[in-house]
Formats: C-alpha cells, structure tokens, sequence
C-alpha cells in the first residue's frame, strides 16, 4: 500500500519589472513510491500545471522575469482512506501537537 496525501499550498510572487506582488494557490499530491521515493503532482484551478516555482508570467505586464518570495504556506490533508481508527487518532494528535 503506498501512502498518498494533498497540500493546499499557497505560493508568493514578486515581479523584478514592475514589482507586482501576489499569490496562486495550488494542490500538491504527494505519492510515496514504498522506495524511499517521493512524486509530486501539482494542480492549479482543478488542472494539472507545472511546479509552482517554474514558467510565471506577471499578471500585470506579462514580464517572466517572476521571482518567487517564500516556500510554500501548506496545510497537509492526508488520504484517509488507508488508515484505521488508531492511525487516525495518532495522526489528529500530531496535528495538534503541530508536528504533522
């Protein structure tokens, strides 16, 4: 069974012409492949894209000259579907904990 779970993330951007500033938000799913690796499919609008941090175009002068202001803002929404009662309960408690 491999482990899948999605981020809601909010990505910032600044553009080095005009100085626009602003944010997009996007959907990462992260599938661990049982190796130790890790794939990530991101979405913006419900519609596949490429990595949040590639190909930007200002939305005011249409400079991609975009540069990217912070890592990501993410709220991790993991898959329950495979998971039991006690994994459940683990995993509300690290959210608390602010650990997951």
């Amino acid at each position: 069974m491999r482990d899948m779970w999605t981020a809601h993330e909010v990505w910032l951007y600044e553009c080095n012409r005009c100085l626009h500033t602003w944010d997009e938000e996007y959907d990462a799913r992260h599938v661990a492949d049982g190796h130790g690796g890790e794939a990530v499919v991101y979405q913006h609008d419900g519609q596949p894209c490429m990595s949040p941090w590639c190909d930007h175009l200002c939305p005011r002068c249409n400079s991609q000259n975009v540069k990217t202001l912070a890592a990501p803002l993410h709220r991790a929404v993991p898959s329950q579907a495979h998971y039991n009662s006690d994994d459940l309960a683990l995993l509300f408690h690290l959210r608390r904990m602010g650990a997951y």
